[in-house]
């Protein structure tokens, strides 16, 4: 904290310093309160970072209601709970300049995500927030997805490790039929399985501005799989889409092969350890024959063996 506060000193009158990463250093809810007090002042401070801090959320809250240079703030793990999510969406509901909020691991639930929806639903500059590893639940996500109903400035969403599961899903699913802006959505290590792939599945079909999906570890399985690729069928702005850890086996691999044949906008597939096998690759081999957009397969662990890599290798000859 004392060393916190000496630096608050210093950049009260310094003029160049534009990021400080703090991350790690013990500066507790008084070393807080002093970098709080600089920000008050501070007009050159872009991004702030106070990962696993123990820093108090309302000193910095109260001090970014009249900070109009600050873009960019990481608070991951500093446990501040549902009291600190309700601190930070008041700051959204008047601050104009912070862009990138990362709250994640900060032990609040659902209660802490309503705060935050009511908040973006009036919010028109911040783009990235991260509620990584918040247990906020299918309710959590629900109450997220109506703010993503009506905000059009949010970019990228992380809600992985945040015990969803399909309802979840589903009430995101619908958010991103008619949401216009969210180019990135991290679902990974949750647990919207077979029915939470169905329905963003169904939002895929008619969103267009998604670009990067990441749903690993989530237990959609074969039927999961097969859901989504009928989507990339149709969809034309997906580019990144990570399934791994989601055993869709062989079958699962099949179904993604079909949708990499027409599919004309996906550059990036991982499946790691899908348990694909040789009969997998030989699918996505068969695929790779005619797509001309992937430009990165991702089949680490999936055991395909000497058969799959040379089903792969024949691909790799005609593939352009």
């Amino acid at each position: 904290a004392a060393g916190a506060a000496s630096l608050a000193e210093a950049m009260k009158v310094n003029t160049t310093l534009t990021k400080l990463d703090l991350t790690a250093n013990n500066i507790d809810f008084a070393g807080a309160e002093s970098l709080a007090e600089l920000l008050k002042v501070n007009t050159r401070l872009t991004e702030l970072i106070l990962r696993y801090n123990g820093v108090a959320a309302s000193s910095l809250a109260e001090a970014l209601k009249i900070n109009t240079t600050l873009t960019q703030l990481d608070l991951f793990d500093n446990g501040i709970g549902e009291a600190g999510a309700a601190s930070f969406a008041e700051v959204l509901k008047v601050n104009t300049t912070l862009t990138q909020l990362d709250l994640g691991a900060n032990q609040f639930g659902a209660a802490g995500a309503d705060f935050l929806a009511k908040a973006m639903k009036d919010n028109t500059t911040l783009k990235h927030l991260r509620l990584s590893a918040d247990k906020i639940g299918d309710a959590g996500a629900a109450f997220l997805a109506e703010a993503m109903k009506v905000n059009s400035t949010l970019t990228q969403l992380w809600v992985d490790q945040c015990n969803i599961g399909a309802a979840g899903s589903a009430s995101i699913s619908e958010a991103m039929k008619v949401n216009t802006t969210l180019t990135q959505l991290d679902l990974w290590h949750n647990s919207i399985g077979a029915a939470g792939a169905a329905s963003l599945a169904e939002a895929m079909k008619v969103n267009t501005t998604l670009t990067h999906l990441d749903l690993r570890n989530n237990d959609i399985r074969v039927a999961g799989a097969a859901s989504l690729a009928e989507a990339m069928k149709v969809n034309t702005t997906l580019t990144q889409l990570d399934l791994s850890y989601n055993s869709i086996g062989a079958a699962g691999a099949a179904s993604l092969a079909e949708a990499m044949k027409v599919n004309k906008t996906l550059t990036q597939l991982t499946l790691q350890e899908n348990n694909t096998g040789a009969a997998g690759a030989a699918f996505l081999a068969e695929a790779m024959k005619v797509n001309t957009t992937l430009t990165q397969l991702n089949l680490t662990y999936d055991y395909i063996g000497a058969a799959g890599a040379a089903s792969l290798a024949e691909a790799m000859k005609v593939n352009t």
